[in-house]
């Protein structure tokens, strides 16, 4: 049996397009009902999660992580449908599969100091729960639109709990008794939610080694046994790398994420020239990509020059000084040459040199120019010139 729903913008009461959905909907609907959203953008529409019939199917985040590649990869959808698109198939329906770096998971997780994702998610849908049906689509407007931002990030952990959140909304509206149906709906997404209170990515910060995470924490002996739950999917003959599916907390997932790493001996670094933490298989790394390594090595070079145009005046001073000796050596070695006028040379070559260091002195505190010491030496090369003239 089909539905014809009607979706109104409830700010200004005007319904703005007709969309179809049969009593239970699949991923395969739900994608094709969002496509369908992100296509209307831009012409008048707002983006948004709107009220129609669940899906009942469970929707699996699931990792599987590649320490020869340096890659993750995060799938959202039905269990059967990511198995598909694991073993090759790009016509399975997923509502999210994406590669990135080994470690962006972890790096990038969502931090939700605030309790924005409460607030604004979950608060208002709690409150539509217990409402009558007059204020309840202010409450889902206001839900929909903190949710469908986190969902439009391209980040998969935002979009997995965005998508969970609004679905369970939905569960929730089905049965008769709304108050247990809440209760049920914030206790479930409260344990999605609590995982963005804390920092994800723990590790050493001298080494940069993750740390192990420990079953017998606080979390793993107070939680019920369903939010501890991590499903393991071994490698079969297509699939090479194992697989694990998180459902009702991503605390495990976290956990088993950080011991890999920490198994595989890989350490997490800051990049020198962004900033930003990455994945590294030992501490000598310093810098995340190609983009960075080129911006250093620019930089290196500019760096080299401007030492080269800074140490040039002592390089003109060495000079200057070897050629006051080769004079004074060449006059040595002259026959005849006056003894008094050699002394002469000589205490000129003692002064030339005590005042070159205070000159080199000044320059390098900044009370004088380089150029102003190049000119000076420039001078010096006249007077031994003068002295030594036979």
């Amino acid at each position: 049996m089909w539905h014809e729903i009607t979706n109104c913008n409830h700010h200004s009461g005007l319904s703005l397009t007709k969309q179809c959905f049969c009593d239970t909907m699949s991923v395969t609907d739900i994608t094709k009902l969002y496509n369908y959203h992100k296509q209307r953008q831009g012409i008048g529409m707002e983006n948004q999660f709107i009220r129609h019939e669940p899906c009942f199917e469970r929707i699996l985040f699931v990792l599987t992580l590649d320490r020869k590649k340096m890659k993750e990869r995060i799938l959202i959808g039905e269990e059967q449908q990511i198995r598909f698109r694991l073993n090759g198939s790009q016509n399975a329906e997923v509502l999210c599969d994406m590669t990135r770096p080994l470690g962006t998971f972890l790096i990038n997780f969502e931090r939700d100091t605030d309790r924005d994702w409460n607030l604004y998610g979950l608060s208002p849908l709690r409150q539509a729960l217990h409402s009558n049906r007059w204020k309840q689509p202010e409450l889902e407007q206001a839900a929909s639109e903190f949710l469908w931002g986190k969902y439009l990030s391209n980040d998969p952990l935002k979009m997995y709990v965005a998508f969970r959140i609004w679905n369970s909304y939905l569960l929730a509206r089905e049965p008769r008794d709304r108050n247990a149906a809440c209760d049920r709906f914030m206790d479930k997404m409260s344990s999605l939610t609590g995982v963005f209170h804390n920092e994800a990515m723990s590790f050493d910060r001298e080494t940069g080694k993750p740390k192990h995470f420990q079953a017998g924490s606080l979390y793993f002996k107070g939680a019920p046994s369903e939010d501890t739950r991590l499903d393991l999917w071994f490698p079969d003959n297509r699939r090479t790398e194992e697989c694990v599916s998180a459902y009702a907390s991503l605390y495990p997932l976290i956990t088993y994420y950080l011991n890999r790493l920490n198994d595989w001996g890989l350490c997490f670094r800051q990049c020198k020239v962004c900033g930003k933490y990455f994945l590294a298989k030992s501490q000598r790394y310093e810098l995340c990509s190609d983009k960075c390594r080129k911006a250093q090595a620019l930089q290196n070079k500019r760096e080299f020059d401007e030492r080269a145009r800074e140490n040039n005046y002592d390089l003109l001073y060495k000079n200057e000084c070897q050629n006051w000796r080769n004079k004074i050596n060449r006059v040595k070695n002259t026959a005849g040459f006056p003894a008094d006028r050699l002394e002469k040379i000589q205490a000129a070559f003692s002064d030339f040199k005590k005042e070159a260091l205070q000159r080199k002195k000044a320059v390098k505190t900044g009370t004088a120019s380089p150029k102003e010491f190049t000119d000076w030496l420039y001078q010096q090369s006249n007077v031994i010139v003068e002295l030594t003239e036979i």
